[in-house]
Order: C-alpha cells, then sequence, then structure tokens
C-alpha cells in the first residue's frame, strides 16, 4: 500500500479517531472517579448517555485531526505517535468544548 493512497488515509483517520476516543474514555473514567469521590453511590445518576456519546465524537475528531496534521508516514507510526493520539484526544477535547462554547450560542 502507497504512503499517498486512500486506504492509508483512511487507516490513518480510523487510527486517529480510534485513539481519541480512547483518550477521551480516559477522561470520562477519570470524570467519573471524581463524581463518585464526591458523591458515593450516585455517579450513575450523573452520567448523561448524549453528552457522553457527544464527547467521545469529539475526542475522536481531535484525534483525527491530530493524525492528519502529525503523522508524516502512515506506513511507520510508532507507539509514542500513538499515544500522543490518545492525549489528543484527552486534552483536545476540552479545546474543541471551549471553541464550540463560544461559537455556539446556549
Amino acid at each position: 500500500m502507497e504512503a499517498g493512497s486512500v486506504d492509508a488515509w483512511l487507516m490513518l483517520l480510523g487510527l486517529g479517531m480510534l485513539a481519541g476516543a480512547v483518550g477521551q474514555t480516559i477522561r470520562v473514567v477519570v470524570g467519573l472517579k471524581k463524581a463518585i469521590d464526591v458523591q458515593p453511590g450516585g455517579a450513575s445518576d450523573t452520567i448523561d448517555t448524549k453528552r457522553l456519546v457527544i464527547s467521545l465524537l469529539i475526542g475522536a475528531a481531535a484525534g483525527a485531526i491530530a493524525a492528519v496534521l502529525t503523522v508524516t508516514d502512515a506506513m511507520s507510526i510508532t507507539s509514542q505517535t500513538v499515544l500522543g493520539l490518545v492525549a489528543a484526544g484527552y486534552a483536545g477535547t476540552d479545546f474543541i468544548e471551549g471553541v464550540m462554547k463560544k461559537v455556539v450560542p446556549a
């Protein structure tokens, strides 16, 4: 498979989306842990399924954007690159949500 082929781009986007969603999942787990510490037994009341799905999609988008912007050779991706994409999903979600709050009125 050539580095500039459509297959390579789709695999890169898929990897970025998956890694970004994993990063966002880590962020969600940390948030749930904090919620359980504050209100033991009541964390299930704080889970909003729609918001969870949207946040995972935002994490996936952040990972895909990071993959396109940072990966120069889709055929030689290292574990550090994958960890970077996971981190982009973790941190990028805050950035994207912050921009959306300013752009889209409540």
